[in-house]
């Protein structure tokens, strides 16, 4: 498997999202699902948003293709940093893409962010991303109603 994280750029995003679709587990009411529909301009809403928030946007790359998106936001310098991760569409899902762009992830807040902690969270009807974390090393800290909280350290 030959998973890489490189930095998202602009051109990337419109092109991931051409083919991403919303996945029901990531509502926590599957009342509110809707099915996510391609525009340029929501494309670029996405994109100031982000760059809004300071976060940084990383792609998740196999065979030259951008399969997904992992972010890493509330940076804490030389402290913590909290990720969050999503595969394209279901094609990309079960396939260990996101266990492997998960010990990515790591390795990158660790090293190049130089963190201690790095955070993450899991709605809890998503069993998938309980497993890819607690898999990569996460330890549970505790939930709430809706999400289980996740903390990794160097």
């Amino acid at each position: 498997m030959n998973i890489s994280l490189t930095r998202m750029s602009d051109e990337m995003y419109y092109e991931y999202l051409k083919d991403y679709e919303n996945d029901p587990d990531l509502y926590f009411d599957k009342d509110t699902y809707e099915p996510y529909i391609y525009s340029v301009e929501g494309v670029a809403r996405y994109i100031e948003r982000k760059k809004r928030k300071q976060q940084i946007p990383m792609a998740i790359v196999h065979d030259n293709e951008v399969i997904g998106e992992l972010i890493f936001k509330e940076l804490v310098p030389n402290y913590s940093v909290t990720i969050g991760i999503a595969l394209k569409n279901a094609n990309y899902k079960d396939h260990g893409y996101g266990t492997q762009a998960e010990k990515l992830a790591l390795d990158y807040a660790f090293g190049t962010l130089d963190v201690k902690v790095v955070l993450a969270d899991a709605i809890l009807t998503n069993t998938r991303s309980q497993h890819v974390l607690e898999k990569v090393g996460f330890v549970e800290t505790h939930r709430d109603d809706m999400f289980i909280y996740y903390k990794c350290q160097r």
